[in-house]
């Protein structure tokens, strides 16, 4: 039996595809925040160039609109939703993962898994509710607490033991090895590039400044145009977090590979139940937002 994301909880798939979407709205308001800052420099360099009104009308439009975009982002607050709408959706894959193998407080000798699926989940998103996610989007009563285990997760629950763990192992372990593994290999690659344009960027700035107060070149001084697009790549890097992202992910994905070592060769039964609880703790998004800061 292959599990996929259409047997997770409904409301996961909902709150994953608005974290996505969210997620792509908040990266586009910041990229083209500065990108409309890069250009009314631009235009601002040109204006005390040229002696030219049109210009400088240009450079205060564009900034105008930098300040636009900024509080358009500052109301949307996508990147509050983006983070609100991944919580619920990795909250909802986790307990759904561990209900159906057994693990954390879903272990064999509950009374009543169903039951208590319902009141953690519903417990958990009342909390979310408390810090800004408003979009519960299920039908009625019937979308809630029990309503959102499917028929495939009771399946693999009845499961015996052997089964459980392989399927446990292969498609959610092994899952997220290989997506961090290729999420670290991604973000190194983004890192190592924009550290090269700003660093390329940042030595021309220098060189310009130098060769300027040297006088050996006049007219046109790009120094502050290319210092601008050299901060402007400084605040990419720090709003897509390159660097402390690889990092993180290169850390999980070497302990992922030695959980799930362990768990297939020397974890029993008995001791299933924590050894799941502490492979989604690894997996979870704020596991991965703590490495972060030390990264």
């Amino acid at each position: 039996m292959t599990l996929s994301d259409s047997d997770l909880p409904p409301l996961f798939r909902l709150s994953d595809r608005r974290a996505l979407i969210r997620q792509g709205e908040s990266f586009r308001a910041v990229r083209t925040q500065l990108v409309t800052l890069l250009l009314a420099t631009a235009a601002a360099l040109l204006a005390e160039r040229l002696d030219s009104h049109f210009p400088a009308a240009l450079a205060a439009v564009l900034y105008a609109m930098t300040i636009a975009i900024g509080l358009h982002t500052a109301r949307r607050r996508a990147r509050a939703h983006w983070r609100a709408h991944r919580d619920v959706a990795e909250l909802l894959k986790s307990l759904a993962w561990q209900y159906m193998v057994h693990g954390g407080p879903f272990h064999s000798r509950v009374a009543d898994p169903d039951g208590l699926f319902a009141e953690r989940l519903e417990g958990r998103l009342a909390e979310l509710r408390k810090v800004g996610w408003v979009d519960d989007a299920r039908d009625g009563t019937r979308g809630r607490g029990i309503g959102q285990i499917t028929p495939a997760m009771r399946a693999v629950r009845a499961k015996p033991f052997a089964a459980r763990r392989d399927i446990y192992l292969r498609d959610r372990l092994l899952e997220q090895f290989v997506w961090h593994r290729n999420k670290a290999a991604q973000t190194h690659r983004a890192s190592v590039r924009w550290s090269s344009v700003t660093a390329v960027l940042t030595l021309l700035a220098l060189l310009s400044a130098g060769l300027r107060a040297l006088g050996v070149i006049g007219g046109w001084d790009l120094t502050g145009l290319i210092s601008a697009a050299a901060a402007a790549g400084v605040a990419w890097q720090e709003v897509r977090r390159h660097r402390p992202l690889a990092y993180a992910y290169g850390l999980i994905k070497q302990d992922l590979d030695m959980l799930r070592t362990t768990m297939s060769r020397t974890v029993t039964e008995a001791a299933w139940a924590e050894a799941v609880a502490d492979a989604e703790r690894l997996v979870s998004p704020q596991y991965t937002d703590w490495v972060v800061r030390f990264g």
